[in-house]
């Protein structure tokens, strides 16, 4: 009869339908998720990309500490589907749900790594869509309905219990090049989605939708047309010439300010000599916006990075948090400090592009507080007090073949792996790379539409030999408390716990867990394959576990090329691993 029922699922799963087996989680009794449980989840719960909306990245829970996470050992595991896997687990009501690349999402036990439900969504043809759509990172959940953007470009809304499509809006515009990578986030009822529109000939936009409906609330762009604010910026180029700005990272909404704050990228191809805008900042590109989440009206912007000629996407997560803010002086890569009052105040703080530079904000003005360097780069000339960036000319490449030092590369930096911050401590773990690269323009006529339409050579930093690091920095003065480096680059998010520690993969499959105050790895075990999804930590029955999903190929393998690295970086089937401490009899 078991070899039944599993063949049944089985065969249920390849028609794309809806699947249903037996566990112990009760998810008919699972609670309505409110906007109070997703601002301020209990300690036990992780409803959300980075556990609450305001993407902290932290758990408050402590049974698990740098006393006793030597004792950590598998409780269960679950294969997931193939492709590249980064993706972001949520739990709640003792559930785990999680999306897999090819639009699988799964409801699981979180105590017992049962399946509850399935969903599998019918997709086109693959090969017609943009391949950054396989990235399924994030899932929301809001009262009792799950929400995907799917790959080709839908906003998909599932019965939490069930795992049924209860409705789906076309955000797409009738074209099979824009995607979604990160997901979708709830901010007070609305669902907001950001876009990818690498390899398109035009540019994206972020949009918002009733969470009950799936109706279009708004649609911001980013790319302006001839004649509207800041067609002046983007040099000579007509608007055919004007493509693949979007917001494919991740986004946070702060309830306090009632503010959804996003990044955007650059522009395509890099070099402003191949797409007409020599000299142009390109009004809306690697911009921060603070937008209201029910009208998508603009409520301040900054452009962290103009006339961007290296891909250096400024799309990542930025968070709101309370702080004593004190830029010191003496902080380590300070390129300014501004002028805003110092002392008491919330503020819209992070990394939010490939440069690795910290920014801080006031989070209702946006006014600039202080902007400093983590690893070495050579794209920014100066910051001013104001937060005006003008870029180093001698990083521009102006002609085809020729080769140009940039640094770091358009892999990071940092890149899409999330930081975490430490509320109690106002501390913030930051997954970076130190890479570098000799870039060569490559003539566009025989390549095509590419963004990067380049070649080049890695080179690591001078005076440095790891490539993968993270950095603690106190967020309230700017300063590096520690910095955590390997010789094998570092892909992987990164989890803080009140426990003291944090939780980070990587591309050597290793498992850590790193202690917040020293920097020392005090755990770690070897998975099968490379740890790249993002950590969560939960409890089910009084018992705190940690998961985090693993596998596919990544991104860092470029970055081996220019690294020392020897460790074993083989990977291949897809799975989330859970951990607990043992059971006490």
């Amino acid at each position: 009869m078991k070899t039944t029922l599993s063949m049944l699922l089985a065969s249920v799963a390849m028609l794309g339908l809806n699947s249903a087996a037996f566990a112990q989680a009760d998810i008919n009794a699972m609670p309505m998720v409110t906007d109070e449980i997703l601002a301020n989840p209990d300690a036990g719960d992780w409803p959300s990309y980075g556990g609450n909306i305001m993407n902290y990245r932290y758990s408050p829970l402590d049974q698990v500490n740098r006393d006793n996470v030597h004792q950590l050992t598998l409780v269960w595991a679950r294969a997931l589907e193939p492709g590249n896997l980064q993706s972001a687990p949520i739990e709640f009501g003792d559930v785990m749900f999680i999306a897999s690349p090819g639009d699988v999402v799964q409801a699981i036990d979180a105590g017992t790594g049962q399946l509850i439900w399935e969903y599998r969504r019918q997709l086109p043809d693959r090969d017609s869509m943009n391949s950054l759509g396989e990235n399924k990172r994030g899932i929301a959940l809001y009262e009792d309905m799950i929400y995907m953007v799917t790959w080709d470009n839908f906003i998909v809304a599932l019965d939490a219990k069930t795992g049924q499509v209860s409705w789906e809006s076309d955000r797409g515009g009738g074209s099979d090049l824009i995607s979604n990578t990160t997901g979708p986030i709830i901010a007070d009822g609305v669902v907001v989605a950001g876009s990818t529109c690498q390899f398109s000939e035009f540019g994206c936009y972020v949009t918002g939708h009733d969470a009950a409906t799936g109706e279009e609330l708004w649609r911001n762009s980013f790319i302006p047309k001839a004649g509207e604010e800041g067609d002046d910026t983007w040099g000579d180029s007509t608007e055919d010439q004007r493509w693949m700005t979007g917001a494919w990272g991740q986004m946070t909404y702060d309830p306090v300010t009632d503010l959804v704050f996003y990044g955007s990228t650059g522009a395509g191809p890099a070099a402003e000599f191949q797409r007409n805008t020599v000299g142009g900042t390109m009004f809306g590109s690697n911009t921060r916006f603070a937008v209201k989440p029910k009208t998508g009206e603009i409520v301040w912007r900054h452009q962290v990075l103009p006339r961007d000629n290296w891909d250096q996407e400024c799309t990542y997560e930025m968070i709101p948090a309370d702080i004593n803010s004190n830029p010191a002086s003496d902080m380590e890569g300070l390129l300014a400090i501004g002028t805003a009052e110092t002392g008491a105040k919330r503020v819209l703080t992070g990394v939010p592009c490939k440069t690795g530079v910290m920014w801080q904000f006031d989070a209702e003005t946006g006014e600039f507080i202080y902007a400093r360097d983590t690893v070495q780069e050579n794209l920014i000339d100066t910051v001013d007090e104001t937060g005006l960036v003008l870029v180093n000319e001698a990083a521009i490449p102006t002609e085809v073949d020729t080769p140009t030092f940039m640094c770091p590369t358009y892999l990071g930096g940092r890149d899409w792996p999330p930081s975490a911050f430490n509320p109690e401590t106002k501390v913030m773990f930051v997954p970076l790379n130190n890479m570098c690269a000799n870039v060569s323009v490559l003539d566009q006529e025989p390549t095509g539409l590419d963004v990067y339409n380049t070649e080049l050579e890695y080179v690591l930093p001078e005076g440095v030999t790891n490539v993968g690091r993270v950095d603690a920095i106190n967020v309230e003065t700017g300063k590096t408390l520690w910095s955590w480096t390997d010789a094998t680059p570092l892909y992987a998010p990164v989890t803080a716990t009140a426990g003291g520690l944090i939780f980070v993969g990587g591309t050597d499959r290793k498992f850590k867990a790193i202690d917040q105050e020293t920097g020392e790895v005090v755990w770690e075990t070897t998975l099968a394959s490379r740890a790249t999804g993002h950590p969560i930590s939960y409890e089910v029955g009084g018992r705190q576990f940690v998961a985090i999903p693993a596998g596919g190929p990544g991104y860092a393998s470029s970055l081996l090329e220019g690294s020392t690295s020897t460790a074993d970086v083989v990977s291949g089937s897809n799975a989330v691993y859970v951990f607990a401490l043992p059971e006490t009899k």
